[in-house]
């Protein structure tokens, strides 16, 4: 990278910021804005370490405004709704679709199976 000495200015600063609230890791970033990793941190400290803090609050509040059913009273639906309640009630009460299969018996002993007989009784009605 060429010896110049780097400036921030308000649109690096708002690349920065977009860039990081994506999600995109730091050595791109500075290529993008033309600065070494070492000049990046330097000069963008607080653009790094609160964008991508800003973006999930934003996005969680937007995700547990629909989730909580409060979307409603905006035009949001019930199915929009219920499909944020799903994903909040996975992510992050940890609840699953998932079936289990057991491969073992009570406390980890093999299984025991037992055999059940089914008696048939034929009986006759009088009428």
């Amino acid at each position: 990278m060429a010896n110049r000495t780097h400036k921030p200015t308000e649109e690096t600063r708002a690349q920065v910021r977009a860039l990081a609230a994506f999600g995109t890791d730091q050595e791109h970033i500075a290529k993008f804005v033309g600065c070494s990793h070492p000049t990046l941190r330097k000069h963008y400290p607080d653009e790094l370490k609160f964008s991508a803090i800003n973006a999930n609050a934003q996005v969680g509040q937007f995700l547990y405004h629909m989730a909580s059913g409060n979307a409603l009273r905006d035009g949001a639906t019930h199915g929009e709704c219920s499909r944020a309640a799903m994903f909040w009630t996975k992510t992050r009460m940890g609840w699953r679709e998932t079936d289990r299969l057991e491969h073992t018996g009570a406390d980890g002993q093999p299984i025991t199976f037992q055999r059940i007989e089914r008696v048939v009784i034929d009986a006759k009605t009088e009428d």
